[in-house]
């Protein structure tokens, strides 16, 4: 599955806005067979990118006080940390987290006692530290900055972002103290792989979890899974691991029939959805897409890229655009105001609040589709 010029989403900008990256990049999936992982295929100038992107002032990360939307995900998350350093962490003094954007969960855990850190390359994490008092080592991990041993560490939306996993993990696991904990959310990729779905893809995501390839990663790394679990809000997968007393062993994964099966039905998908899409155009009908980010690669496959509309409920996202893609992000209110023919909801976790939050709205849309009504679901296709 490989997309020639998928928008290179890190920003949200106002449309005369310079780009320091492409604003397309080509996209192409690979598989990591002995972690059983479905990655985003390795390459050099994307690799290149991230790495000038994560340094500048667009975080773009959920756990930040301009974004409302993001406080029940960082609620959630906390409620995990918390039971993790209630059962396991009665030791637990000094913690680090990698990648803290707006270092809400830090200042929490600060004020309950706690001697914390933050490691994030980026400047908002400089200023947010700075005005909570949390100190921040302005670099990725590992740093030279920063080499003491530590408790716990924790990381959210980050280790997706790494181009080696297990190294990322085991290079934490050298600053632990023994029995000391490493907790991470990534996103929650089990029906994008099960089922082929592609609205996924980005960029900056270079591995798609599932919950087998996540506990190969960590006990990959040595590390002894203490759990492993679904979150309870939004899309993610919680891991909670330990540093061992002892050397764990680890065997390495054989066999490609997850990565054939996902590449067969994003095939699949990919016509059925980028089909009912052109349809509507043929029509001439007035098109919407719901949560537009999860739309991206669909019309990106298509290389639409005018004619229709993005609606998003995230406020920080209104009005702005996505780079390489004219086309302005309006809210729910503007849909109310001025409703399109066939309206795309491109969400699975949170499709069908979004309809019922329209049908309860007596918004008159002819045509509504959620993403998930749109693919195959059903591995056996």
């Amino acid at each position: 599955m490989k997309i020639d010029q998928l928008p290179f989403y890190w920003r949200l900008k106002v449309r005369d806005t310079k780009s320091l990256v492409p604003q397309r990049f080509p996209f192409e999936y690979d598989f990591e067979e002995s972690l059983q992982l479905l990655i985003q295929k390795r390459n050099p100038e994307t690799l290149a990118h991230l790495s000038k992107i994560y340094r500048e002032d667009s975080n773009i990360g959920y756990l930040q006080d301009a974004n409302e939307i993001a406080k029940p995900y960082g609620t959630d998350f906390s409620r995990f940390i918390d039971f993790a350093l209630k059962k396991w962490g009665g030791s637990v003094k000094r913690i680090l987290e990698i990648g803290c954007g707006g270092c809400t969960i830090l200042q929490n855990l600060k004020e309950r006692g706690y001697e914390v850190t933050g490691i994030d390359p980026g400047p908002l994490s400089v200023r947010e530290g700075k005005r909570r008092g949390v100190p921040i080592v302005n670099d990725f991990f590992p740093t030279p900055d920063f080499r003491d041993s530590v408790d716990f560490i924790f990381h959210n939306d980050v280790l997706e972002h790494v181009p080696a996993p297990v190294e990322f993990l085991t290079a934490q696991k050298i600053q632990l103290e023994s029995g000391g904990l490493i907790i991470t959310a990534v996103p929650d990729c089990c029906d994008g792989v099960n089922f082929g779905e592609i609205s996924m893809t980005m960029h900056q995501h270079l591995n798609y979890y599932d919950l087998e390839s996540l506990r190969n990663v960590f006990e990959a790394a040595g590390l002894e899974i203490l759990m492993l679990e679904k979150a309870a809000y939004g899309g993610s997968i919680y891991c909670c691991a330990r540093k061992p007393s002892r050397a764990l062993n680890f065997e390495k994964k054989t066999g490609t029939s997850k990565f054939k099966s996902f590449l067969k039905l994003s095939r699949v998908n990919a016509n059925l959805v980028t089909s009912e899409i052109n349809e509507a155009f043929k029509r001439r009908e007035t098109v919407g897409f719901y949560a537009p980010l999860r739309a991206l690669p669909y019309l990106a496959l298509n290389e639409k890229w005018t004619e229709f509309r993005f609606f998003d409920d995230t406020e920080h996202w209104y009005n702005k655009f996505f780079d390489g893609v004219g086309v302005r992000i309006e809210n729910f209110e503007d849909l109310k105001a001025n409703p399109v023919d066939r309206l795309f909801i491109m969400s699975i976790t949170f499709g069908k609040r979004i309809q019922n939050r329209i049908i309860d709205s007596n918004v008159h849309i002819p045509s509504l589709k959620i993403l998930d009504e749109l693919i195959v679901n059903d591995k056996a296709y």
